[in-house]
């Protein structure tokens, strides 16, 4: 099934909106006025955000594309109106729709935004079997155009935004209803429409990711240190990194690169001179916060042996080890995780999706650990409880049982 509406010609590239481009809502008095415009309406929500990661700390939008066919689209400046809670009332009555809305929907709570329901584009085009799920690819697959992403990881906080920016944004959400339709009727022809709705019905009811203790140790080149002092010198210059990243609301990699609070834990300076020697560190943003690094690395030096991190990374209650380490430390847990992928494999070939898709990683490495001795409806019910969705339950059952029993 995958891309199979690929059309044979060239794509057409969109470079202007219909109606041309509007200027930012940034005033409460063009707010009010862009709700009383998107009350008269009840089409479909097509909604977009822009944030300014890599540039900032928080994830938060700075720009929220929305649009209504009947009524048009509005960039409402979400840094200059931070809080867009009296939006929600004129956006209740119909089913928003967004590219990836597991991204963009907690960036819109934090504004305030709450979606009623939703449809998310890359999802449905998952189901579909597409290959290729980003908005521009999905575009040229459905509709035969595509857009520039020129500006998709610019720096959104900036002011006042230039033409070129606000008339990307607008083009974000300008194709994103006409495309709801398109792949609408494709998921009812395939017989996927309540795969679909189970799917968007799960990304809305979806919790937040707890914050992870030891995020510290994922920074690239973390796992080649194999010195507890040296872990510990990782740790408090990341924290502190971390702490002042968030004070200025800035990305923490733009005060000091991962490479170097890398190299610092490997070979830390013994005083200011020596800090300073290191190019980055004499870096204005960075260097005025010399104190603070030479304080991190102190504590981590001189941190009791006894609170010095462990080698390995703890496993947090109900987590799993990373699946790259069973085959050594847990075979039969490796075999059985084998067994599992093996059993959904030809289930996905056959609907034409990815095995992801028909059920994720997460799910799959739970079943292999457990090894539920269940069969049936109870096997179903415990599918259920871990994650897995009533479509991907019936598509998987049997084989997944049948590897179970090995």
């Amino acid at each position: 099934m995958a891309e199979n509406n690929q059309t044979e010609q060239s794509p057409t590239l969109i470079v202007h909106p219909r109606e041309g481009t509007p200027d930012p809502v940034d005033t409460p008095e063009a707010l009010r006025d862009a709700i009383e415009r998107l009350r008269t309406s009840s089409m479909p929500v097509a909604v977009d955000v822009e944030r300014a990661s890599g540039f900032r700390y928080s994830d938060r939008a700075y720009l929220i594309q929305i649009r209504r066919e009947d009524v048009g689209t509005f960039l409402i400046d979400a840094d200059a109106l931070p809080h867009l809670g009296e939006l929600n009332e004129a956006l209740q009555n119909a089913v928003w729709i967004l590219h990836a809305a597991d991204q963009d929907l907690p960036s819109l709570r934090g504004a305030d935004l709450h979606a009623p329901e939703v449809f998310d584009t890359e999802v449905a085009a998952q189901l579909l079997g597409f290959e290729r799920i980003g908005l521009a690819a999905v575009l040229e697959q459905t509709l035969g155009v595509t857009l520039d992403k020129e500006h998709q990881a610019s720096d959104w906080s900036n002011r006042p935004l230039p033409r070129a920016w606000l008339r990307y944004a607008a083009l974000d959400v300008e194709l994103l209803t006409e495309l709801y339709q398109v792949l609408s009727r494709q998921l009812f022809d395939a017989d996927r429409w309540e795969w679909a709705e189970q799917e968007f019905q799960h990304i809305l009811q979806k919790a937040p990711k707890p914050a992870d203790p030891n995020k510290w140790r994922t920074i690239p080149g973390a796992g080649k240190i194999r010195n507890r002092r040296q872990l510990a010198i990782l740790e408090e210059l990341w924290t502190v990194r971390e702490e002042l990243a968030a004070a200025k609301d800035i990305a923490p990699t733009r005060l000091i690169s991962n490479r170097t609070l890398v190299s610092l834990a490997f070979k830390p300076p013994r005083n200011k001179r020596s800090l300073l020697n290191i190019q980055e560190m004499r870096r204005p943003r960075t260097r005025g916060f010399t104190d603070q690094w030479m304080n991190a690395i102190r504590r981590g030096k001189y941190r009791p042996d006894a609170d010095l991190p462990p080698l390995r990374r703890p496993h947090l209650p109900g987590e799993l080890p990373k699946a790259s380490g069973w085959k050594m430390a847990y075979p039969e847990e490796f075999a059985r995780l084998r067994r599992v992928r093996e059993a959904i494999a030809p289930v996905a070939r056959k609907l034409g999706i990815e095995p992801a898709v028909l059920l994720e990683p997460r799910v799959q490495k739970r079943v292999a650990w457990d090894a539920p001795a269940l069969r049936g409806e109870e096997l179903a019910a415990y599918l259920m409880r871990i994650g897995a969705r009533k479509w991907q339950v019936e598509n998987v059952l049997a084989p997944l049982e049948a590897a179970l029993r090995g």
